[in-house]
């Protein structure tokens, strides 16, 4: 786990939410979120992120790719 600084905990006080952070190496971009939000986002989205549970699906994977 990482803790702000100071100077960091009042940015992410008084900028816009989500706080936008920059990685200066690489210039990716990264949206700091509460924690429940993210648990929210996850559990909202793990149903999508499911392997095959039925095989009887499996015709329905393109084997030629």
């Amino acid at each position: 786990m990482i803790e702000l600084t100071e100077h960091q905990q009042k940015a992410v006080d008084t900028q816009e939410q989500p706080p936008v952070v920059v990685d200066p190496r690489t210039g990716q971009e990264y949206l700091l979120i509460r924690r429940e939000v993210y648990e929210l986002v996850r559990g909202t989205l793990k149903p999508y992120g499911r392997g095959w549970d039925d095989a009887a699906d499996d015709d329905l994977i393109r084997k030629d790719v």
